[in-house]
């Protein structure tokens, strides 16, 4: 049972509760001038942490203390139990980092801030995209702040290796094995990849969605269907997902996604894959799109774009007016185009708005903002936007089971996924 089923019948106990512990905390918070204002995230590498100085300066312009509640850890799992903890003891941070379906389990137990009773959010749907306010609202509230899109069926390319042997960009599976192969019989590593489990399941996640389709990826991932999960196409996906683990390297086991896109951008692996967050560490490096590393989809995935939105929310605390006017304030320091702007180029995603001029951004991302006007957008389950963090973490430690097992067949293991999914959404 996840965090939230255990919780969820609390929504009337821990609001009060969360007053009531708050209380003493008024006279304080009265008493100051400017109090500090402690934002969760896992922005912890290189390029996330100059993204989030960007965060940090457009806040200080507008006379708010950043105050830093960074947790290590890729995708957010280990942030997420510590704001659990901080959570239920009724001393949550200002904001988190919050995003997919996990704003609307934590708006059930009556611990959020509306959006919409802070700032006048009427002018958003003129440049906000729908799937992204569907994401940040519940029942038609804002109860998050959008501020970015990361694509995550990014196929990473190498521009000297690439270019060293002549070879142009797998398109399909079949050229893609074929080049691994042959850069493999060269001496050189063909794929880059990081040994943590939300990794292994990223790459399968790009081809579950090209054997699949988008539609059928939406009913397994998102709607839980049974009859797509327990088929020969999941079958054939498990299988095709096992032959990338012959390119991987068990030195890399266990390694951040950080030292893996390290390897592929300093010439030791060919091809990597991984969302344009990655770009972010590239950048602060001083590569270059198109330069260093070309962009594809990942392949037979061209016409589908598997998206990660970033977004925060807002805790109850005690409703000072310090305390409204700095929610407000960072609501709106989120929402601005020159923040977005700013944060998506440091990033390596596009903003949410869609009302900005990205004529300063990379070919990359210019790329990602037209594929994602134009393409089939599907939400990545591997990065919190398909199923609630909890549903989420056990579907990616069996997918990451089978990739390194060297006994459990693929029909094994759709046969685990279809038992563990019925588990998971059953009453």
């Amino acid at each position: 049972m996840s965090f939230f089923q255990e919780h969820a019948n609390e929504k009337t106990i821990l609001s009060p509760l969360s007053i009531l512990v708050c209380t003493g905390a008024l006279v304080l918070s009265n008493s100051l001038q400017a109090a500090p204002f402690e934002v969760l995230h896992w922005w912890t590498e290189p390029g996330e942490l100059q993204s989030k100085q960007v965060l940090v300066d457009h806040l200080k312009v507008n006379d708010i203390e950043f105050e830093d509640f960074a947790i290590v850890g890729g995708g957010g799992d280990g942030a997420i139990h510590v704001l659990q903890m901080r959570a239920l003891s009724g001393t949550p941070p200002e904001a988190a980092q919050i995003k997919g379906p996990d704003i609307n389990e934590w708006d059930k137990l009556s611990m959020l801030v509306s959006i919409d009773q802070l700032v006048d959010t009427q002018a958003w749907t003129n440049f906000l995209p729908e799937v992204v306010i569907d994401d940040v609202s519940v029942d038609h509230e804002y109860m998050g702040v959008p501020i970015n899109i990361h694509r995550v069926n990014w196929l990473w390319l190498n521009s000297n290796i690439f270019k060293r042997f002549g070879l142009a960009a797998p398109k399909t599976w079949k050229q893609f094995f074929a080049v691994a192969d042959f850069i493999q019989a060269k001496g050189v590593k063909p794929l880059s990849m990081g040994g943590t489990p939300w990794q292994d399941a990223l790459l399968f996640e790009s081809v579950a969605i090209s054997v699949l389709g988008p539609e059928n990826y939406i009913k397994a991932f998102v709607h839980f269907d049974n009859s797509v999960i327990n088929s020969t196409k999941m079958v054939e996906a498990f299988k095709l997902f096992k032959r990338l683990h012959a390119y991987t390297s068990i030195a890399q086991q266990g390694q951040d996604w950080f030292w893996a896109s390290q390897s592929f951008i300093n010439d030791q692996a060919a091809m990597f894959f991984m969302g344009d967050w990655v770009k972010g560490s590239w950048t602060a490096a001083g590569k270059e799109a198109l330069k260093d590393y070309q962009c594809v989809p990942a392949p037979s995935t061209e016409g589908v774009f598997s998206y990660n939105i970033d977004s925060f929310v807002l805790f109850k605390k005690v409703n000072t007016e310090i305390e409204l006017a700095n929610q407000k304030t960072f609501v709106n320091t989120l929402i601005s185009p020159e923040f977005q702007i700013e944060f998506s180029k440091v990033k390596g995603s596009i903003p949410a708005r869609q009302n900005v001029d990205l004529s300063g951004f990379d070919a990359c991302s210019k790329q990602s903002a037209q594929d994602f006007d134009n393409k089939v957008k599907v939400p990545s389950f591997t990065q919190n936007m398909a199923t609630s963090s909890h549903q989420q973490g056990q579907i990616i430690q069996l997918i990451s089971d089978y990739f390194n097992s060297e006994s459990l067949t693929a029909e094994e293991a759709v046969q685990q996924l279809s038992v563990m999914v019925k588990a998971l959404t059953s009453k």
